[in-house]
């Protein structure tokens, strides 16, 4: 089953994850990525994390947190195919559906493809002035490949 992720809306002045996640959504699956994958976690593991972390945080940040905010955003991540979860006992368990690294590298596809398909020759302009040849190379062969791939689609 291929999981398909909504980067439909992005946040270009935003820092690493956050140009797609919200920020407590970032911090949640930062929390998640930083356990082994197959290690999965409860909205009560997330919670008291963040709740700690609060509470150690400077008089200016602190942010008391809910129980139900996390349940609810971790719900969220859910619904955006991020996490999975499963029933056992009374607990939902939620599992990354991605490492980080793939969740990266699915956005940067997904930027560049949509870069290349609107904007192909001034996108390869800049990445030949601001990258080397071979990172210019590299997204060339990336836009014939998504031109076959489109033609492929449109043959069907």
């Amino acid at each position: 089953m291929t999981v398909e992720l909504d980067f439909s809306v992005v946040h270009p002045d935003r820092p690493g994850i956050r140009k797609v996640l919200g920020d407590l959504e970032a911090e949640i699956m930062e929390l998640i990525w930083a356990r082994p994958l197959d290690q999965g976690t409860t909205v009560r593991d997330i919670f008291e994390v963040l709740y700690e972390r609060r509470l150690l945080a400077s008089t200016d940040e602190r942010r008391r947190i809910a129980y139900t905010t996390v349940m609810n955003t971790m719900t969220r991540l859910a619904k955006k195919q991020l996490l999975r979860t499963e029933k056992q006992d009374q607990a939902y368990i939620y599992y990354p559906n991605f490492s980080q690294e793939e969740f990266v590298s699915r956005f940067v596809e997904h930027m560049l493809e949509n870069l290349l398909v609107n904007f192909a020759g001034a996108t390869l302009n800049g990445l030949s002035t601001i990258a080397d040849p071979q990172v210019a190379a590299k997204a060339r062969q990336l836009l014939d490949k998504i031109a076959r791939r489109r033609a492929t689609e449109e043959g069907t």
